[in-house]
This record gives C-alpha cells, structure tokens and sequence, in this order.
C-alpha cells in the first residue's frame, strides 16, 4: 500500500496530504493499525505536480480525521472496479 504524509486540515474538514505518485480520485484512504485497515475517507481531488502530488481527502467524520492527523502518515486502498467484475461474471455464465 502506498502511503500519504498529511499536511493539515482545512477550515472546510478536509485534509491535504502529500504523496509520492500518481493516485487515482475515489481511491479509499485509511489507517492500518494491527494489520487491520480503518478506512479515514476517500480522495476527492489531486493537484500540483504529477511527481509529488497534493491530494484533496474527504474524511467520514471529524474523530477520523483527528485520528489520521494525529498519525501523520495515512495508506491508500484502490478503488475496486465493481461493474467490471459485474460484467465479467455475467459473460461468463453464458
């Protein structure tokens, strides 16, 4: 898993975080703790340079978004492209 170092929090909720590559939009962002992930919220928007780019995360709530910034440093899950494998299935059932 690829990692984000967050940078703050703005007036709005959200926090801004700094990572290393390029990272898709709506990928799940989360905290691993004992090998468990605890999701954080998702990325909404990237910015800046494709080398380091500054993402935009939209946290589920307040407390998780303390949590993460308490740790510094959040994991990223990719997105699962759900309708693909719907299709996938169903071209192979018949």
């Amino acid at each position: 898993m690829e990692k984000i170092e967050l940078l703050h929090e703005t007036p709005k909720g959200k926090l801004i975080g700094l990572g290393k590559n390029q990272i898709p939009i709506g990928s799940i962002v989360g905290i691993t703790e004992n090998k468990k992930f605890l999701k954080i919220g998702i990325i909404y928007d990237i910015f800046g340079p494709i080398t380091r780019p500054y993402v935009k995360i939209i946290p589920d709530d307040d407390a998780k978004a303390e949590l993460a910034l308490k740790n510094k440093y959040v994991s990223i899950k990719p997105k699962n492209n759900s309708k693909k494998t719907y299709w996938n299935k169903k071209a192979r059932k018949n």
